[in-house]
């Protein structure tokens, strides 16, 4: 995987923002209309990290090829659906345990990802 230590740290930190509820509420109290806008801005983010879709495309268990291939003609929930994962919940905490698995590769430890990813939740939730 050719993604930076940085971008996989931000997107830990994003997808721990879309599987929690804290953000939703903290940031603003539209109920669902405010949900699915951060939902829309969180999604832009991961595409925007993930270019080359090589992270996505490894978590559902194709190549990038094929996942370029596949988003000409479906949304990329449906993709995920065809791929065995029940919702788009359960493809985030795939999304989630792939990223830290990444980052321990690379030399961070549990204590580390708990201690930054707390004091990044502290400061988006402020």
């Amino acid at each position: 995987m050719k993604i930076g230590t940085k971008a996989l740290v931000s997107l830990l930190v994003i997808v721990m923002l879309t599987i929690s509820a804290v953000p939703v509420s903290a940031v603003s109290s539209n109920g669902p209309v405010a949900n699915k806008h951060i939902t829309k801005q969180l999604d832009r983010l991961q595409q925007h990290y993930d270019r080359k879709m090589e992270l996505r495309a490894s978590i559902i268990g194709i190549s990038a090829e094929e996942l370029k291939i596949e988003l000409k003609t479906k949304s990329f929930n449906q993709i995920i659906k065809q791929h065995g994962f029940s919702s788009r919940q359960a493809y985030n905490i795939a999304l989630m345990g792939k990223l830290k698995d990444e980052l321990k590769r690379r030399g961070w430890d549990d204590t580390k990802i708990q201690t930054f990813l707390q004091k990044r939740l502290e400061r988006k939730t402020r």
